[in-house]
């Protein structure tokens, strides 16, 4: 399984009230709607590396997602309806992923 929780990155939510770190995120949420974040340290240019991604073995039977660019739709579209959860999974994520999931989908 995917290292997560490891990462000491400190993002500032869309308000600017407090930072939001990866150990912050409600993983139970997103495990619920079958998605996570994915924390894998960091790309060899130092920069953190970390990705949505679909659960490939979501503990309630078959996987809700077929694949990540499933994941990256629906975390995009919750997001541009305000839900907090898939906004911070948004803040976190890498600027690889990011560019990546802009491309797919557009801004949020």
């Amino acid at each position: 399984m995917n290292q997560m929780l490891s990462s000491t990155i400190s993002l500032q939510r869309r308000n600017n009230a407090t930072p939001l770190t990866i150990n912050d995120f409600d993983y139970k949420a997103a495990h619920r709607e079958g998605w996570t974040v994915s924390d894998y340290g960091r790309f060899k240019d130092g920069s953190p590396h970390i990705e949505l991604q679909k659960l490939d073995n979501p503990k309630d039977g078959a996987a809700i997602f077929a694949e990540d660019r499933e994941v990256w739709a629906h975390v995009v579209q919750q997001a541009r309806t305000g839900s907090p959860l898939h906004i911070q999974a948004l803040d976190l994520i890498d600027r690889r992923e990011r560019l990546t999931i802009e491309t797919a989908f557009g801004h949020w």
